[in-house]
């Protein structure tokens, strides 16, 4: 699984230090949100379905033990 930080701006306390990179099997990518008002965060580019990330919370993501297989119409 592969992952990036979409804004990541740079903070005087806070920042992102890590801004892409892959998960193999096993690993998990800890997310704390250091914001106070507006932060989101969302998958697969899709906004439409965030969530809030306010300051304190924590996201936990893994590889899932299932992989997902896209089919595509042929055209």
């Amino acid at each position: 699984m592969a992952f990036f930080v979409r804004e990541a701006w740079p903070a005087g306390t806070y920042g992102a230090g890590i801004t892409e990179g892959r998960l193999q099997d096993g690993m998990e990518l800890l997310i704390t949100s250091g914001l106070d008002d507006g932060g989101v965060i969302f998958g697969d580019g899709i906004e439409a379905d965030r969530l809030e990330f306010r300051c304190g919370v924590t996201a936990r993501t893994r590889v899932a033990r299932e992989r997902l297989r896209l089919v595509a119409a042929a055209t």
